[in-house]
């Protein structure tokens, strides 16, 4: 009997089990360990993962160094599966052993995971994979993005709420604007230096809302930050009661 462990994507130290079923009644079942260290033939710092977070205008260029370890190589193309998120390129350092992989956000706003594959001209090695992650935030950010306000339960005080607004980099900016329906909400903003940026502290008015009623209250915050730099807030009024309120 011949055991083959695949090990084409492993590198570094390593450890593999098998467990053998046999007919010797003293020794039905026989495990197995191997150990060893496994050399890449191609080594990427300082990872193989690129991973993308923050705000979209403040996220730096990210690179990833592949060297050769014993065999030289060349890349021959490239492809990936994120067109349109990221952005990358493919610098040569030094040909045959060295090249550097440049990957950069284009997304204002969103998640992703992919892949970028590098075709190579090793037999043993054929194709390197970087994966790359992005989490991008927008330049403008409120937090929570939801928010639930009014009288939850009967008999309890009415509930308040609170957004805070802040920019990706850190930067003053102004809001301009706050949409919403006058007629469900009152809205009130204080500036805050820590983190730059505002606190919405948001009160429901339940006069004319039925009892048992929930209303969708989007609200809208306009900032001088960049061009179209808005954020909006879903607004959720509940009215579970018959009878006075009281905020809290």
């Amino acid at each position: 009997m011949i055991m083959k462990v695949e090990l084409s994507d492993s590198h570094g130290n390593i450890v593999k089990t098998a467990t053998i079923d046999s007919d010797d009644p003293d020794k039905p079942l026989v495990g197995l360990k191997l150990e060893g260290i496994v050399k890449a033939i191609v080594t990427m710092k300082p990872s193989a993962n690129v991973v993308l977070r923050g705000s979209a205008g403040s996220i730096s260029e990210s690179s990833v160094d592949l060297e050769a370890t014993t065999t030289p190589f060349h890349i021959e193309s490239t492809e990936t599966n994120l067109s349109g998120k990221i952005n990358y390129s493919l610098q040569t350092v030094s040909d045959g052993t060295h090249y550097r992989l440049k990957v950069s956000n284009l997304l204002p706003k969103g998640s992703y995971s992919g892949f970028i594959r590098l075709k190579t001209d090793l037999p043993k090695a054929p194709y390197l994979l970087v994966r790359v992650m992005g989490v991008i935030k927008g330049e403008i950010a409120a937090t929570p993005e939801t928010v639930i306000i009014g009288m939850l339960s009967p008999g309890k005080p009415v509930r308040t709420g609170s957004v805070s607004v802040t920019r990706g980099d850190g930067k003053p900016f102004s809001i301009t604007g706050l949409s919403y329906d006058k007629s469900l909400l009152s809205v009130s903003r204080k500036k805050v230096e820590s983190p730059n940026g505002y606190v919405l502290n948001i009160e429901p008015k339940l006069d004319g809302q039925s009892p048992g009623s929930v209303k969708q209250a989007p609200l809208t915050v306009e900032t001088n930050a960049v061009p179209g730099g808005k954020v909006s807030v879903l607004v959720l009024i509940f009215n579970n009661s018959g009878g006075a309120n009281t905020k809290r």
